[in-house]
């Protein structure tokens, strides 16, 4: 009976795209498209004289949808803000940084939380993962549970020399973030897809 309801747990939570039916695999925590569309409005401009990269899409900015397929939810308008971040060497290694996701409207209580000690830039994106050691954690109030082997990019886009005598350029950007629940996490939200049912029927 036990291993029927776990087995239950697990369909479930496949069918509404929280994970595979291995637990072991990884899945989507947080996303979002380009909301920019145009060089008009990067998010981030990563400058190799001065080794920094900054980026944000601020409050008073629209179209950023973030989708949490963790939590089920998604968010209009959302925006996010990131510390700076300093480029390390010409191969491209960065220190670490914060990003933190806001609903629209609010910034207290930010929806993500990602945390990385260090990670990468290059022309085409800024990432970090736990595969290279680069200590990846997500939390929020989106976040329920603890997830293990976390990672995110920044997949750059329209991109723009930037003026003068700095080297580097601004960009655009989408969003993706992954990682792989610890078990205790699984049954919780199995739980909570189970409530979801009975509250429908």
């Amino acid at each position: 009976m036990k291993k029927s309801f776990i087995n239950i747990v697990l369909s479930m939570l496949s069918i509404v795209g929280f994970i595979s039916i291995d637990a072991k695999a990884t899945f989507i925590v947080a996303t979002f498209s380009d909301p920019s569309g145009n060089n008009v409005n990067p998010l981030f401009e990563v400058n190799f004289t001065e080794m920094t990269i900054n980026g944000g899409w601020t409050d008073t900015q629209i179209g950023l949808a973030l989708e949490i397929p963790y939590s089920g939810n998604t968010f209009a308008d959302a925006w996010f803000e990131m510390t700076e971040v300093i480029i390390l060497n010409a191969s491209g290694d960065t220190s670490g940084g914060v990003i933190n996701f806001y609903a629209d409207g609010t910034s207290i209580n930010p929806l993500l939380v990602v945390t990385f000690e260090n990670g990468y830039v290059d022309s085409f994106n800024l990432a970090a993962d736990e595969f290279f050691a680069q200590n990846v954690t997500i939390t929020g109030s989106e976040i329920i549970g603890t997830l293990s082997e976390e990672e995110f990019s920044f997949s750059f886009a329209n991109k723009v020399i930037l003026p003068g005598p700095n080297e580097g350029f601004t960009a655009t950007a989408a969003f993706t973030s992954s990682a792989i629940p610890e078990p205790a996490t699984i049954t919780m939200l199995g739980f909570g897809v189970l409530s979801l049912v009975r509250r429908k029927k």
